[in-house]
Parts: C-alpha cells; structure tokens; sequence
C-alpha cells in the first residue's frame, strides 16, 4: 500500500498523501513560473505549497484547491478503508472449551 504515514490503521479511510506530493511536484514541474504566482493563481499560501508538495498535511480546502489547479480529482488519492480477511485460526470450531471444575 502506498501513503500509509503517521501508522495509518487500514481499516480506516485515508488520503494518500505522498502520492498527492508527487503528482504536485510533477505537474509544478510544467510550469516555470515561481511559487509566488503558482500560489496566488491557485488560491493557497506559499507555505501551503511548498507543504504539500513535501508531503506534509494542509487542510481540505487546501487540497481541494490544489487539485484544481493539477486537473485532478481530490478522490484519486483516497485511499478506502481495507476489509480484513477472516482468519481461519480461531472460531468457535476449532478452539476447545475445558470446562474446570
């Protein structure tokens, strides 16, 4: 799985936001002018930015906002919660009751 920081529990819904960073850094790369006119065109910080374009969290409209400016939607780096797999180790079956007496 890709995205998993700050010890993502699986079993809940996250974003993922390395591969955001990534797809920022990529589609900054398009565009020659400084972060100053990038920022204002988009609607953020410069501090904002350059968060996100390291990974770091900034806040959903932030994101929102970003994702616009890439042409991408925000739901691409969501990443599901996972459904565990039943383990066959233990059930009701297979596990034995002694009774003490």
């Amino acid at each position: 799985m890709s995205g998993l920081q700050n010890g993502r529990d699986p079993s809940r819904g996250d974003f993922d936001w390395r591969r955001f960073a990534i797809e920022l850094r990529r589609h900054n790369a398009k565009d020659a002018r400084g972060f100053r006119d990038k920022a204002d065109e988009i609607g953020v910080t410069i501090s904002d930015l350059s968060r996100a374009m390291s990974g770091q969290v900034v806040s959903a409209g932030r994101v929102i906002a970003l994702c616009d400016w890439m042409g991408a939607d925000f739901r691409e780096f969501y990443l599901p919660p996972e459904k565990p797999e039943k383990s066959a180790c233990f059930n009701r079956r297979n596990v034995k009751h002694e009774v003490w007496a």
